[in-house]
């Protein structure tokens, strides 16, 4: 016999009330933050696609662009455009996420239409995505310039889904674009030959005179600059086998841009049989500028001017 005030629970009942006092326990938990649900996030993208994601929602970046800075050469962006496509396809991810942004065909692209690839895989250069090591959003900061409006950084940080979010505009400057030497540059010196990151104010450089004679002289001045995302750098390589890679900007000693020479020209006694624009690696670029009446010195045999100017007496 049972007790009166002791009820019989049938065995379906008995299940649910357990379940339900399962959820309650969970609702509770929740409740006082001991279970972490995780944000609700769609299918991750690649990183390319990430990029196009961040220009489509907060503008294209402005960056130097090697084929329009210091001087803009006719015909050089198609003809670099249509040098460079084996590289780009060369990175099927990234070449596919270029080939659907930009509606392009599948198969062999046409001249112009390689140009147009050409042109969005410089813009994905010069945007940096920093991970945040969460495993779902990364962090950028952009410079851009909106329409009839004065330049923009624009940080934010975009999911792996692509849903971009914009934490601060700031007004900004025009990108302060290198001019200078890559961190492996060999300077000569009367002792062998320096990197021109250990050279310093005081340095022993040879240097040439205003009559074109060969002299040492000491470095009166040195510079180094930070590379924006997506720096581009000048290899020369001459018929004698000298090689160099330096900005667009930097001048041989005739005053002339590496980025205007091309492939046949005259430097510094010996013939260019190969010009090309190569992502740069390093951080910073260097310069210097020795004693004297023409601020030239060879780097890696090759007689350069320098883009610095002698500091203003006091």
């Amino acid at each position: 016999m049972v007790p009166p005030s002791v009820t019989k629970s049938s065995p379906k009942r008995l299940v649910s009330e357990v379940r339900t006092a399962l959820v309650l326990a969970l609702l509770a938990a929740a409740a006082c933050g001991s279970v972490n649900p995780t944000p609700v996030v769609g299918t991750p993208l690649s990183a390319t696609q990430l990029k196009f994601a961040v220009m489509d929602a907060v503008g294209k970046p402005v960056y130097c662009d090697p084929d329009f800075y210091p001087i803009a050469r006719e015909g050089g962006e198609q003809a670099n455009a249509i040098s460079t496509y084996p590289q780009i396809k060369a990175d099927s991810e990234a070449y596919a996420a270029i080939a659907a942004h930009e509606h392009l065909p599948s198969g062999d692209l046409t001249d112009a239409q390689k140009l147009v690839a050409y042109k969005a895989w410089k813009l994905l250069r010069a945007l940096t995505l920093t991970d945040t090591y969460s495993g779902q959003v990364y962090v950028f900061q952009i410079r851009i310039q909106p329409t009839g409006g004065t330049d923009q950084m624009v940080a934010g940080q975009v999911r792996v889904d692509g849903v971009v979010s914009v934490t601060s505009r700031t007004a900004t400057s025009a990108p302060n674009c290198p001019i200078c030497l890559a961190a492996s540059t060999l300077i000569a010196t009367p002792r062998g030959p320096v990197l021109v990151t250990d050279v310093h104010v005081g340095t022993v450089v040879w240097t040439e005179t205003a009559d074109g004679s060969r002299v040492a002289a000491p470095v009166i001045e040195t510079g180094s600059m930070r590379v924006p995302a997506g720096h581009m750098m000048v290899h020369l390589v001459l018929a004698d086998g000298r090689e160099l890679l330096a900005s667009p900007g930097h001048r041989a000693a005739d005053g002339r841009a590496l980025g205007a020479l091309q492939k046949g020209d005259e430097i510094d006694g010996s013939t260019i049989t190969r010009w090309e624009l190569v992502p740069y690696a390093g951080e910073r670029t260097y310069d210097l500028l020795p004693a004297g009446p023409t601020g030239h010195y060879w780097t890696n045999g090759i007689l350069l001017s320098s883009t610095l100017k002698a500091p203003t007496p006091v």
